[in-house]
């Protein structure tokens, strides 16, 4: 398999994706609803990555893979849906070679994210492009974070600029629960070497309870909250909970409600400060 056919599956990025991300990597305002719309479409594009890599890789695990070959994934967004390429970089780490490629099923004429066909090659297909520029953006994140207590999963999402947003959420620890909180949001040089700026999300992790009377589940940060604008993990994670559940998140003087579609709202109310300053 040549490089180039790999690059082929690998930069076919939707631009409404990158668009929207690049836009609210801009420095933070109080919340209008461009702003808003712009941390759904990142909170979305995180969580069709994540289900990806998820679904993909419990597929592929249950083959019984060469573990060799199958040392870690990278996801991808092209005309197909999140395609998720699975091998390993190698000690130079200017190639990355692909073991499998893990592509949405056709069922009924349309894609899906909940099964996958593989592609499987015997000679690992070297990519010294798209692949290899991410995995070293999620390793020069990772190793900005430092040891942490449980492990993290690692997510890496070009924005229009041709930089990285990596971002680096606390994994499952059981099926479909992912803990929020303790995550970072890192935007990488193209080149995936360098650290431009670090976005942390949230610090403590965060608590979903019952409101009495309501059936949204409320966010409430147990550590210091660092913003008034939700983040793009709080879309995720609304987003990757199973049953989908609408959820208010509550920062220090405003209330937002996050839809089971990842959109996001304004709340009025008791709780909200209209022109609150930080």
């Amino acid at each position: 398999m040549s490089s180039r056919r790999i690059r082929t599956f690998a930069l076919v990025v939707l631009p409404a994706i990158s668009t929207a991300i690049a836009r609210g990597a801009a420095a933070q305002t109080t919340g209008n609803q461009q702003q808003l719309d712009e941390i759904s479409a990142r909170g979305r594009a995180l969580a069709g990555y994540q289900r990806a890599a998820w679904t993909a890789s419990m597929q592929l695990l249950a083959t019984n893979p060469d573990p060799w070959q199958v040392q870690r994934y990278i996801a991808y967004h092209a005309d197909s849906g999140w395609v998720v390429a699975f091998g390993r970089l190698n000690t130079e780490r200017d190639t990355f070679y692909v073991s499998h490629i893990a592509i949405p099923a056709a069922v009924n004429g349309q894609r899906v994210d909940s099964t996958f066909e593989f592609q499987t090659f015997a000679a690992p297909g070297p990519d010294t492009d798209y692949l290899v520029r991410a995995a070293r953006a999620m390793d020069v994140a990772t190793m900005a974070l430092g040891v942490t207590a449980r492990a993290y999963s690692a997510a890496a999402i070009p924005n229009e600029k041709g930089e990285w947003l990596v971002y680096l959420t606390p994994s499952a620890d059981a099926a479909n629960v992912w803990p929020l909180g303790d995550d970072v949001r890192y935007r990488v040089s193209g080149d995936g070497q360098r650290i431009l700026e670090t976005h942390r999300m949230h610090v403590g992790m965060l608590e979903a309870n019952r409101e009495a009377g309501s059936g949204d589940a409320r966010l409430v940060a147990k550590g210091k909250a660092m913003r008034d604008l939700p983040e793009d993990s709080d879309v995720f994670h609304v987003l990757m909970n199973r049953p989908t559940a609408a959820k208010v998140v509550v920062t220090p003087h405003h209330r937002y409600r996050i839809d089971v579609d990842g959109s996001i709202t304004l709340l009025q109310g008791k709780e909200t400060v209209v022109g609150a300053t930080r």
